[in-house]
């Protein structure tokens, strides 16, 4: 009874396949969810994500925004000249890169990403108030 039961799912899969490889089974639709909708101070002309996807640059007119997948205000505004129209992410180097087809020219920006730590509670020497903090990292448990 086993051996039949496996031969009869072998059977359906095998039958599955050979109508979706001969095009039988079609796809019906698309289901498409709008997650987040931002309006901008001037017209998008490019839109770019970060390799990991927690950023997105939005060119428009002589700036580059840049949001969190999560905001709706920009986190940062890059000045660009306004004859830019179009931009890509180099993933592996952190490059926007900036064309321009009135001016053919290109820029390349690097994008480095800085954040806060705190250090409250943390053992320091020197002053409390120091306008500069150099933070070790040396316990990577």
């Amino acid at each position: 009874m086993r051996t039949k039961t496996t031969l009869l799912i072998m059977y359906a899969l095998i039958f599955s396949l050979v109508i979706s490889a001969n095009g039988l089974a079609t796809t019906v639709g698309v289901e498409a969810t709008r997650l987040k909708q931002l309006t901008v101070d001037e017209p998008p002309l490019d839109v770019e994500t970060s390799t990991d996807g927690k950023l997105m640059f939005v060119l428009i007119p002589g700036e580059v925004l840049i949001y969190s997948n999560l905001g709706d205000q920009p986190l940062n505004r890059i000045p660009v000249d306004t004859h830019f129209d179009r931009m890509t992410f180099a993933e592996k180097l952190d490059l926007l890169i900036l064309s321009s087809n009135s001016n053919k020219s290109v820029d390349m920006v690097r994008i480095d990403l800085i954040s806060d730590v705190s250090i409250d509670g943390s053992p320091y020497k020197g002053k409390a108030d120091a306008l500069v903090t150099i933070a070790v990292f040396d316990d990577y448990q």
